[in-house]
């Protein structure tokens, strides 16, 4: 009867325990973001963060934002709990779907737009003008070509899974849903072929890096681009290996400017569409 009794215990106090961690990460205790703060130019700053010569540049105009230049490989430490959240990730409820911009009046939801965009020839529609079905597009991740809209499906960069754990967990709705559906950059949603995008999922570096290994580097910047944009953090172990993998496949040092000018009209761009989701 004590040994039942104990048992029950045990499992109520697991359940109890997981219900309070259920939406923690408790691997990590903190993380690091990408640091917001312009260097030197490129061609004098290390790979090796520690080795990062810093420049602190205060009140640029805007000329000046053209010369500032963000190192990707600058990272900021923030002693804080990584992805401590309020409730489990639900993509539907956290980030909602594709959206038909009400300001453009056109059919074209998200989707179909960066199906029209990233495609080589223009596209072709089925019988109801709006449903992209045909086109050309250059999948980076595995380095071929397709033709078939079937084939194709729109990669968030940074996924939605990762993006809600690193830092969306703390915004309102309207700036998740503006994540889902952001258009202003080419980069932040992609054509890639469906079978890649499942092997993706909802990985960092860490467990995927696409098949196609010239596009080793641009990946890699362009996964700390949105980290950067969005303010999402870094897992120690997450950030780690975005340096080795620079150094494993050669990757320059200039793979990883991004200019403040660019930051800021990123920015920019988050705040003028701000009600797209509305």
């Amino acid at each position: 009867m004590k040994t039942s009794f104990l048992v029950m215990l045990l499992v109520v106090g697991g359940i109890n325990q997981a219900a309070a961690n259920w939406g923690r990460n408790p691997k990590f205790d903190n993380y690091f973001t990408v640091k917001e703060q312009p260097t030197l130019r490129q061609e004098d700053v290390s790979l090796d963060p520690l080795e990062v010569i810093q420049s602190a540049l205060e009140s640029a105009s805007v000329e000046e934002l053209k010369v500032q230049i963000y190192s990707l490989l600058n990272f900021e430490f923030h002693n804080e709990r990584y992805g401590y959240t309020n409730e489990p990730y639900n993509r539907k409820k956290h980030f909602g779907g594709w959206v038909n911009d009400p300001r453009d009046h056109d059919c074209y939801n998200t989707r179909a737009k960066v199906l029209m965009r990233d495609s080589l020839r223009p596209v072709d529609f089925a019988s109801n003008g709006c449903t992209v079905v045909r086109g050309h597009w250059e999948d980076p991740y595995a380095g071929r070509d397709y033709t078939y809209a079937s084939d194709i499906q729109i990669d968030h960069f940074v996924p939605l899974k990762n993006a809600y754990i690193s830092g969306a967990y703390k915004w309102n709705q309207t700036k998740r849903c503006l994540y889902g559906n952001f258009l202003g950059n080419d980069y932040h949603l992609l054509s890639v072929l469906g079978d890649e995008n499942q092997t993706k999922s909802d990985k960092t570096p860490e467990e995927y890096m696409p098949p196609n290994r010239a596009y080793a580097c641009q990946y890699l910047a362009q996964w700390l681009k949105v980290k950067l944009i969005w303010t999402l953090g870094l897992t120690p172990p997450e950030k780690d290996k975005v340096i080795e993998l620079a150094r494993q496949n050669n990757c320059k040092s200039t793979d990883f400017e991004f200019s403040a000018q660019e930051l800021s009209q990123q920015r920019r761009f988050m705040a003028d569409n701000m009600d797209l989701c509305q």
